[in-house]
């Protein structure tokens, strides 16, 4: 499995914008790409900080869905008021794990 790791720095007082905008915009441009494992949002209000971490199938299909997503994720760091574009990182997951 593999892991993509976004994080947008924005206004504290527009936390719940970013968490509307994550479902609303992001989430069904990620439900209808190949291999879309799952999505988790992270956030700390008291520094307007999100991190968005989306599960995939293959590195291969994370790669191919980028382009897909990333006006998305620039949709809702511009809502917020982020001042720097979102950090994005990826990750091989090797060990994933649930009850």
């Amino acid at each position: 499995m593999y892991a993509r790791h976004v994080t947008v720095h924005g206004s504290p007082d527009r936390v719940d914008e970013a968490v509307r905008s994550v479902r609303n915009n992001v989430l069904p441009v990620l439900q209808g790409c190949a291999g879309f494992k799952g999505q988790l949002l992270l956030i700390d209000r008291a520094k307007g900080e999100a991190i968005g971490i989306s599960l995939w199938d293959t590195e291969e299909n994370m790669t191919a869905s980028e382009e897909k997503v990333a006006a998305a994720r620039q949709q809702t760091a511009d809502q917020v008021g982020a001042s720097d574009a979102p950090e994005v990182a990826l990750y091989e997951l090797p060990i994933f794990e649930t009850p």
